[in-house]
């Protein structure tokens, strides 16, 4: 026998089947979660119109694919960051996981980066659902 669930929006009934929702629920948690800071030998060298950007992204094969940007115009180290990959019509991320990049900007590109910057990045693709991070923003050389 096939389940329903009945969701009103603004109204208008709309019936929708039990599989759509029981594959989001096993997908489990898809955030990343943690902190990015900077040492107190680098925190001199953050800007005060420097925004900063969070970056998501599965690699495979030399590509970036599934990018996605956060971009935060006012904040102050350390800063707690939660991420998110994009998702399928399920609720579901495309992979299971994802490198994650913090850097600031100050040149307003956020597909560059230049001397006076600073980033941080996990080395390897983390699993989603990962909590507790912790990354330190370096400079650009």
């Amino acid at each position: 026998m096939r389940r329903y669930r009945l969701t009103v929006l603004g109204g208008m009934a709309v019936a929708l089947t039990g599989a759509p929702a029981m594959a989001a629920d096993e997908g489990g948690d898809i955030t990343l979660t943690g902190q990015v800071g900077v040492s107190a030998e680098h925190s001199g060298k953050l800007g005060a119109g420097d925004r900063l950007v969070i970056k998501l992204y599965h690699p495979r094969d030399g590509v970036e694919y599934d990018t996605k940007y956060q971009i935060i115009d006012e904040f102050s180290l350390p800063y707690a960051f939660r991420a998110v990959p994009s998702v399928d019509m399920n609720a579901r991320a495309r992979w299971s996981n994802y490198i994650i990049e913090i850097f600031t900007d100050r040149d307003g590109d956020v597909l560059t980066l230049v001397p006076g910057e600073m980033v941080a990045r996990t080395e390897e693709p983390v699993t989603l659902g990962t909590r507790g991070l912790a990354l330190e923003l370096k400079p650009i050389e």
